[in-house]
């Protein structure tokens, strides 16, 4: 079984609840089995943020729970603990997404010849856009002209090339 090491564990972690999720992973990772109130109280989060943040936690399977009964009062106790294998199944499917997007956009700039007005921070045009607004930029109205973006298209393929080898 192969487990994602702390360091990237917490980044993942702190991608779907922050700081206050990090944290209180931290805090499972050193001690699996603490309940929420134990949490509230060493990390000084109030009950409620504990509660919201483990369940937001537990529902993309980072951390689980196992419930046991008090003696003394019947109430429930929820004891947590850190899945960190579960957290590899998660960043996989985030670079499955990214990968889908990122082919994507690959294929829409093989497919369309590019134009732009050459001025920063304005945006380039497939030919029917180009075409659409005669040739001018919506942004600064200067004239288009062919934009070679065979750089960015390669640069899409290496990082395409990246993320398929982490999958």
């Amino acid at each position: 079984m192969v487990i994602v090491d702390e360091e990237s564990s917490l980044k993942i972690v702190r991608m779907i609840g922050g700081e206050e999720a990090v944290k209180i992973v931290r805090l499972l990772l050193d001690h699996p089995g603490k309940t929420d109130e134990e949490i509230s109280a060493e990390t000084s989060y109030d009950i409620k943020d504990v509660r919201r943040v483990l369940h937001k936690l537990n529902e993309v399977g980072a951390v689980s729970y196992e419930v046991h009964r008090d003696k003394d009062t019947g109430h429930r106790i929820f004891k947590w603990k850190v899945q960190q294998e579960q957290l590899i199944g998660y960043s996989k499917t985030l670079i499955r997404k990214v990968l889908e997007r990122l082919k994507a956009r690959l294929e829409y700039e093989n497919s369309n010849q590019m134009y732009w007005c050459g001025t920063n921070g304005c945006s380039k045009y497939s030919f029917e856009q180009a075409m659409e607004q005669l040739f001018r930029c919506k942004m600064c109205k200067k004239p288009l002209t062919i934009y070679d973006n065979s750089k960015f298209v390669e640069n899409l393929r290496k990082k395409i090339a990246e993320l398929e080898a982490m999958v």
